[in-house]
């Protein structure tokens, strides 16, 4: 089996594209990997590598990055340089925040950052316009910012198994979405707003959540259609206005 000094020697001799240096038992990555700046696609998943060097922007060409089953803490700053990144794949590390300046990432169209140790997203996560998928499910997330209503593009959200208790009404302004999936949070009522989203005639999971007991029983009586059109009505503001009183006396 080749060493991975031979396998990075090789790949920058021969300009490569890709690089996988997945399950190496890595803890660091090796300099000298900065240097193929011919890569388009790096793999470094389930290592124990616990940082990665400001250098990493070196790669000017790079399209996908797979650091999942590692040990980072965080992310290089660095990274928004990267302009040329779609694909980031950082879920399975010990991440508890993003680097100032994340939102500059131009071209990130798939970001997943699940089983993480974030508690928030800033303001500048509504910068990245490109983004179609985010996945940031097992994290200790609470609410999201308002910010997010600025990803016209994005038609996958995924927020399963976080802490959140409500969701901000500009979630309304996501006109692609097609796949929410909120299960395991602390959600009391849902944001009005969402039937404004096409996401009726796509997936929409909220199971293993603490709903006021009319938002359930619209749904297992008609299904979304019935769950809408009391979202639609004057009686969910009521609700929503019963659920933050509820909250207050605890």
């Amino acid at each position: 089996m080749p060493s991975v000094k031979s396998i990075i020697e090789n790949a920058k001799n021969t300009k490569a594209d890709a690089l996988d240096l997945a399950s190496q038992s890595l803890k660091s990555v090796p300099n000298e990997l900065y240097d193929i700046t011919s890569l388009t696609t790096l793999t470094l998943a389930n290592n124990r590598i616990s940082e990665l060097s400001e250098d990493l922007s070196r790669l000017k060409a790079l399209e996908t990055l797979s650091v999942f089953g590692n040990k980072l803490a965080a992310l290089p700053k660095s990274i928004q340089n990267i302009s040329s990144l779609k694909y980031l794949t950082a879920s399975n590390n010990f991440l508890y925040d993003l680097p100032a300046g994340f939102g500059s990432c131009a071209s990130l169209v798939v970001l997943d950052l699940s089983c993480n140790q974030l508690k928030e997203l800033t303001p500048n996560f509504g910068f990245l316009t490109t983004l179609k998928c985010l996945h940031l499910s097992d994290n200790h997330l609470e609410t999201l910012p308002a910010e997010i209503g600025k990803l016209k593009e994005l038609n996958t959200l995924v927020l399963c198994n976080n802490d959140i208790t409500h969701l901000p009404k500009e979630i309304g302004l996501l006109t692609s979405l097609r796949a929410l999936l909120l299960q395991g949070n602390k959600l009391k009522t849902l944001p009005k707003e969402l039937t404004q989203t096409p996401i009726a005639s796509g997936t929409f999971k909220f199971y293993k959540n603490p709903l006021m007991a009319p938002i359930d029983a619209a749904f297992d009586q008609g299904g979304l259609k019935q769950l809408f059109d009391l979202m639609r009505s004057p009686e969910y503001d009521e609700i929503v206005k019963a659920s933050e009183t509820t909250g207050k006396k605890k």
